[in-house]
């Protein structure tokens, strides 16, 4: 039996380095709701769970025991596990969607919290938080700091399971989520969040923190990287926190742009590594195909990518000032690692370049008095007797360093020949631990005064040592003057830190670089930065925006100063056709473009909030980033977001998941939605088709437009329906009788579900093979093949007046015009109109009283050897002709009656009864399918023989030998 159970769970998130309070709500007790007669199903969902030995409080048929542990001693019940891990992270051109998905287990008779631990990487945006209980999905909502608040006590004073994440600015974006689960019960937990891979060194990384501090029975990392600019070397290894050692193993890539990597350690494995199983992360390093134009724009949905990384260009000469904080606060391990920081670093310095070292404490010293020195063998060596001997003590005269590095390079810039000047970068790096509390410490003068000193013509990073630094001030500063700000932790790797940020800088390539985009072609409103002071060489610059109503193609032009040959420009082309090929597929990233937009556009906004003087710019950019925040579902520094179940039965807010997936394997998470997307721009010239179109190369004119907001969640069950295995639910025409049966087709079998020749509709359905779990066929002790005769449909292809649309798992073609599911669109030709929403669910309208629903149950991503597969659902169909028919079609119109005279129970209390069918009578059971589009349980009257009697004919009646037919 398959056990459904309803529970009540306390759901805490707690930051580990926030100081954050915790909050804990009242623990409820579980209680059955319902009971499938569904074993199998339930065999299979438990696939994932692992095997456990967790004693008393669960039956060997797995349902709740009733006998009492028998406490001799006192008892101490057995902790509740994470029973699975699985995190999936996509990644298309370098926007990188992760969801982790836990699946939190006790087995105990009574209700226990246990906790997750996730470390987000520093440039991610959590985007959502799902928690599934009793089959419902509760989805997060992103609002306002305030208002999250507001809602989450509200919910905690009513005594309701809610949940909160705000951001942190601690050294690690780390959390845990502690949830208290009730007795002999299982939840689900999943965190997604989005980032851009940064270029850094010549690849991009992606890390994903592994740590759940306990050996895990299922534990599954799937990684997928689509990247259209080519790849040309993946490696992927585990690196244990606290360990530097690395063994790295080079990823097959599946195609010229695609790999799949795929990490599932053992139990054995993770205790391996220690005795709480594996803590540090997966790492994923990779680079693109740099083309010779250095860049590559991708253009989906109407916004476009422009990727920039060339190559091949002499280093530009820099010329750098050192300015290091040498204040009593510095001695110790501080100035220990800056010390073996800067040996490090002055190896990196190359012939053509200049520099100086500047310290600060009471006072100020220069190594090399009023010049700025050539980079020889003997300077570095000199350089390095200085660096030595460092010492520390005094106090903070943090201005005094930073003016007199600044000076140094005007006197610099005042002697040397303006066209050197030009093709050449000068940098002060300024390092310090604390406040200012000598010369000038009014850090806002400072600011003032710097600016002025400055006056846009050198670039200034800073770094902050430690944790009494003013990490906003430093920020501040360095953002109003072209540079970035790097906090440096006090751990043993310090000196890493600090030579790693160097490293970053050591080598500028390009400098003044502007990227220029026709006016008419792009929506000047919606782009992010277009004009960048440096590009160094293992980074990318990328530029993302919207194209003008109407336009899939975009040429830009890049302007870029070079050492060598001086002011250069190359010309990048990128189209809607081009990068549409490559976007077709399950593993990527939907509406990738616009998100990567809006992302990259509020980092901008609050860099931009964070460095500014002027108090209406600060309130602008706050607003608008604020919007985006709330528009895209990004938890930022601006936003929180709250998760809220309500209590009592009346609960209504969750979202069912459809239970005949489970049999097949939920994907796991929802994917998280744009809530207004655009739409998918009209293509001109969409790619040729062997398909049977007989509208010319490219169909009848449509209208392709924003898709009108379709609800999701039905109200109603459909009339008639087909899907999962396959399963035939039909409501008889007098609403008072739900029918159903299963047909057995083989793989390749093709079956009329709907015809109807006065509105010229036809609907054909592709069976194929579920391809069941091979654990699945062990456990069972199956040797024959009856597991693997489960089927379903793969495609469908439905036939208009005017259209010819062409249903698969990975796309929707209309006359040759292939769409993906990954963005939602709408058409509209006359009285006929489609809708794409939640990349998942295919409207069709044909008439008023004619609305049909395809679903997509996409779960091969996530779960390898099982196959997607499409349902048929009618929601409305008293529009149908009089002359419809199909294995479906037919009981539009069908006289059903049942026999209630006839109903009787048998010793194994099946419930049977005689159907009139028309003219003949059919022996049917009383059976329950779920219907999934709705996630409702429906009873019905189940025809077995593939719904012979049932249905007019036989099932071998409906078969057909093309997808397409002529009607």
């Amino acid at each position: 039996m398959g056990l459904r159970l309803r529970l009540t769970l306390a759901v805490v998130i707690t930051f580990l380095l926030g100081a954050e309070k915790v909050v804990s709500f009242p623990k409820q007790p579980v209680f059955i709701t319902h009971i499938e007669d569904q074993l199998l199903e339930r065999e299979e969902r438990d696939l994932s769970s692992g095997d456990y030995e967790y004693g008393s409080g669960i039956s060997d048929n797995g349902f709740n025991s009733t006998e009492e542990p028998k406490l001799t001693e006192p008892w101490i019940p057995p902790p509740a596990k994470i029973g699975s891990l699985h995190i999936l992270s996509t990644t298309t051109a370098r926007f990188t969607n992760t969801s982790v998905t836990s699946k939190l287990v006790n087995r105990a008779p009574v209700a226990q919290e246990t906790e997750v631990t996730i470390r987000l990487p520093d440039e991610a945006f959590i985007t959502e938080l799902l928690i599934e209980v009793d089959g419902k999905i509760y989805r997060s909502i992103v609002e306002t700091k305030q208002k999250a608040q507001k809602i989450y006590d509200t919910a905690r004073e009513r005594g309701q399971t809610a949940s909160q994440v705000k951001q942190t600015s601690e050294k690690h974006n780390e959390f845990s989520v502690s949830i208290n689960v009730a007795p002999v019960s299982e939840v689900k937990c999943t965190l997604i969040y989005q980032q851009l891979l940064l270029r850094k060194k010549g690849f991009f990384t992606n890390k994903i923190s592994i740590r759940p501090n306990q050996i895990i029975p299922d534990l599954k990392v799937n990684v997928y990287i689509t990247e259209p600019q080519g790849l040309k070397e993946v490696t992927y290894w585990l690196e244990k926190e606290g360990n530097e050692l690395k063994q790295e193993q080079q990823a097959s890539i599946t195609s010229s742009n695609k790999a799949h990597i795929q990490f599932q350690p053992s139990k054995e494995d993770q205790l391996a590594q220690s005795e709480h199983g594996i803590v540090g992360d997966f790492v994923i390093k990779y680079d693109v195909v740099h083309p010779i134009s250095g860049g590559k724009i991708e253009v989906v949905n109407g916004y476009f990518v422009h990727h920039f990384s060339p190559e091949g260009f002499s280093p530009a000469m820099k010329h750098v000032v050192f300015v290091i904080d040498v204040s009593g606060s510095m001695s110790g391990t501080k100035i220990q690692q800056t010390r073996k920081a800067m040996l490090t670093i002055l190896d990196q310095l190359r012939e053509g370049d200049t520099f100086n070292i500047v310290t600060f404490s009471s006072g100020v010293t220069t190594w090399q008095s009023e010049q700025m020195v050539p980079v020889t063998p003997d300077t570095i060596k000199q350089a390095k007797s200085f660096a030595e001997a460092l010492r520390a003590n005094g106090m903070t005269n943090f201005y005094g360093g930073l003016q007199r590095g600044v000076s140094l390079l005007d006197t610099f810039h005042n002697s040397t020949n303006n066209i050197y000047v030009e093709k050449s970068l000068s940098i002060v790096i300024i390092l310090s631990d604390g406040q200012p509390s000598s010369g000038i410490t009014s850090t806002e003068l400072i600011k003032e005064k710097s600016k002025e000193a400055i006056n846009g013509q050198y670039t200034l990073f800073t770094l902050g040592f430690g944790n009494d630094v003013d990490d906003t001030f430093l920020e501040k500063l360095a953002g109003q003057n072209r540079g970035v700000y790097r906090k440096i932790y006090v751990d043993s790797d310090s000196s890493l830190q600090l030579a790693g940020f160097f490293d970053d800088v050591a080598t500028p390539l390009l400098l003044k670089i502007e990227f220029n985009y026709p006016s008419d072609v792009i929506d000047n409103n919606i782009i992010t930065q277009t004009d960048f002071p440096t590009y160094f060489m293992g980074s990318e610059l990328v530029v993302a925006g919207k194209l003008a109503n109407g336009i899939n193609e975009v040429t830009a032009e890049v302007i870029m100063t070079t050492t060598e040959d001086g002011i250069l420009g190359t010309l990048v082309k990128g189209s809607a056709q081009r990068s549409e090929t490559t976007m077709l597929s399950h593993h990527v990233v939907g509406n990738f473009t616009q998100r990567l937009w809006a992302y990259l556009t509020i980092k901008e906004l609050l860099r931009k909030r964070l460095i500014s003087d002027d108090s209406e710019e600060k309130e602008q950019s706050k607003s608008r980033a604020l919007e985006l925040s709330l528009k895209y579902h990004f938890v930022t520094p601006l936003t929180s977001l709250v998760v809220v179940k309500p209590d009592g039965t009346n609960d209504t807010t969750g979202e069912k998941p459809t239970p005949r997936d489970d049999h097949l394997e939920r994907p796991g998470p929802i994917s998280h939605l744009t809530r207004n997307p655009p739409a998918l721009q009209s293509y001109p010239h969409p790619p040729p088709n062997s398909g049977h179109s007989q509208y010319g190369p490219y169909g009848p004119p449509m209208n392709i437009m924003s898709s009108m907001l379709i609800p999701t969640a039905r109200s109603a069950t459909p009339r008639l329906s087909v899907d999962s295995d396959p399963h035939f639910v039909l409501q008889a025409p007098n609403g008072n009788i739900s029918l159903c049966f299963n047909i057995m087709g083989k793989p390749g079998h093709i079956f009329n579900l709907i015809k109807d020749p006065e509105l010229g509709l036809n609907i054909n359905a592709r069976v194929q093979s579920a391809t069941p779990h091979p654990e699945l066929l062990k456990r069972h002790q199956v040797t024959t093949p009856d597991l693997a005769k489960r089927t379903i449909f793969d495609q469908m292809a439905i036939t208009t007046p005017s259209h010819r649309i062409l249903v698969t798992s990975s796309s929707v073609t209309i006359n040759n015009l292939a769409l993906p599911w990954t963005s939602d669109w709408s058409i509209v030709n006359g009285n006929f109109s489609i809708d794409i929403r939640e990349g998942k669910y295919l409207y069709l309208k044909m008439k008023e009283g004619v609305e049909l629903i395809v679903m997509l149950h996409a779960i091969n991503a996530h779960h390898p050897g099982k196959s997607d597969y499409l349902g048929l659902y009618v929601e409305k169909g008293e529009g149908f002709s009089q002359q419809v028919h199909g294995m479906i079609g037919q009981f539009q119109r069908n006289k059903v009656h049942l026999y209630r005279k006839s109903i009787r129970v048998d010793n194994n209390q099946d419930k049977t009864a005689i159907l009139r069918v028309n003219d003949r009578t059919v022996k049917v059971l009383h059976a329950s399918r779920d219907v999934l589009l709705t996630g409702e349980i429906q009873t019905c009257w189940f025809a077995s023989n593939n719904g012979y009697g049932m249905i007019d004919g036989e099932y071998t009646d409906y078969l057909q030998d093309t997808l397409f037919v002529n009607i």
